[in-house]
């Protein structure tokens, strides 16, 4: 753990009392490493700790903890300190964390709360947590179009504390529509007494509540955005969803699509850790393989005649299933990565089709002209060299293809492309790739 104090050197002063020796320790660090600090720690450990924090410090450190230790914490210390840490808490942390918790719990939470505050939490709560809506917080700055730069800077020093982001300001009119922005170097840099509307931007990118939060990522990755704007079907200004929200977007998309790719769609959740669980969520996608693989050994059987007439067919196989499959998963790899990203357009399925298949061609004719050249001077038969070779030029060919092409389909018929990708490719590849090379090898040697 790289911190810049010892966990060991912290249990000492807990267990002396010497709380003003580690209020002093802890006094500059970072809330993050604070939080990295408590999963050292034994939960009445990291309470004690918790207890002697500054109000801010303890407040953001909140907010880097797991659901599991914000509930220990705000159910062991004083009620009205609890409600103080939660109302000081961004809404969409709360939100988030209360998310999580069964509805006693959750409502035992919220009624520490100021009667807007539990307004604004529960109308957060009522939207998908995937969507812009789940993601956004309640925490920003709108003014009216008439006021004045002048009273917009005095306004801003005033909510500055309790706002997610200043850098952004944006304009509604009287009936709460989004209508500007401003930077805060516009506001600064303008005349006193020119009104807002004047000195605003009109073209304000924005997205609905609705929406997903990949194409609230996509937007703001595009433009650059340290936060974007959340409206309703009307118009209306309800939030705003800041670059660290997206940050979090990204880590769990990529987290969801790296567990996709292996075959399982299983999440660590300590309620649901057990063997058992785990061994039931990969279930469907092993029996995928199991059976692919039983197809795979009948394909070998009714080739069995030509193995048993050149055993050196046999030493290659593992050779090409392994070469198919790796291509096959790097071009499902880029396709998935860039839908999600939006570097590839679902629509544009002939082109991105043409690109891998060139990309396997030459792979296939490279790695094809090595292994057919090694299997040549190893065994001395030009024709055992050129059935290696062409197999593993059409191997590697077909596996780019079906790796391309398995995502753009599932995604065109609104599935998630993730999900093709794995156990699936691969048990495909290793099917079509023997059937290839085995044929190759009666054509070719007459078998």
């Amino acid at each position: 753990m790289a911190l810049h104090f010892h966990v060991d050197e912290i249990r000492e002063l807990i267990q002396k009392g010497d709380y003003t020796g580690l209020s002093k320790m802890l006094k500059d660090s970072h809330p993050v490493d604070i939080a990295e600090l408590f999963g050292e720690l034994e939960p009445q450990e990291y309470l004690n700790v918790f207890k002697h924090l500054e109000f801010s410090t303890a407040r953001d450190v909140l907010e880097e903890l797991d659901q599991e230790k914000i509930t220990f914490i705000l159910t062991n210390i004083k009620p009205k300190y609890a409600a103080l840490l939660i109302r000081e808490m961004s809404s969409d942390e709360v939100a988030d964390y209360l998310g999580m918790l069964p509805e006693g719990a959750r409502q035992n939470f919220l009624h520490l709360l100021k009667q807007q505050d539990q307004k604004d939490i529960r109308a957060l709560l009522s939207y998908p947590e995937t969507s812009a809506g789940g993601r956004m917080t309640t925490d920003f700055i709108a003014f009216p179009k008439d006021m004045n730069a002048q009273e917009a800077l005095n306004k801003l020093a005033e909510l500055a504390p309790d706002a997610e982001m200043i850098y952004y300001v944006y304009v509604v009119d009287h009936e709460g529509k989004l209508i500007g922005v401003l930077s805060l170097r516009d506001l600064v840099l303008s005349a006193p007494d020119t009104t807002l509307d004047r000195i605003m931007y009109t073209d304000v990118k924005k997205v609905l509540a609705s929406q997903d939060q990949e194409e609230v990522t996509r937007l703001m990755e595009k433009y650059g955005f340290l936060a974007l704007p959340v409206v309703d079907e009307e118009g209306v200004l309800l939030g705003i969803i800041t670059v660290d929200d997206v940050m979090d977007v990204v880590e769990e998309e990529a987290t969801e699509d790296i567990l996709k790719m292996a075959g399982t769609e299983e999440e660590i959740d300590p309620e649901k850790s057990s063997p058992w669980y785990r061994a039931r969520r990969r279930l469907p996608w092993i029996l995928v393989a199991l059976f692919g693989e039983i197809v795979s050994g009948n394909v070998i059987k009714n080739f069995s005649e030509a193995l048993q007439a050149l055993v050196a067919l046999s030493f290659f196989i593992p050779l090409l299933m392994d070469m198919g499959g790796d291509v096959g998963t790097q071009s499902a790899a880029i396709v998935v990565r860039g839908l999600a990203t939006g570097e590839i357009e679902p629509w544009d399925i002939w082109k991105n089709l043409l690109r891998e298949i060139r990309v396997g061609v030459v792979l296939g004719i490279i790695n094809g002209a090595i292994v057919g050249s090694i299997a040549y001077i190893w065994q001395g038969m030009p024709a055992l060299g050129l059935v290696v070779g062409i197999s593993m030029v059409l191997n590697l060919t077909i596996a780019a293809f079906l790796g391309t092409f398995m995502p753009l389909m599932w995604n065109k018929l609104g599935r998630d492309p993730a999900v093709t990708s794995g156990p699936f490719v691969t048990t495909l590849l290793d099917i079509i790739g023997l059937f290839v090379y085995f044929s190759t090898a009666r054509w070719i040697l007459k078998l």
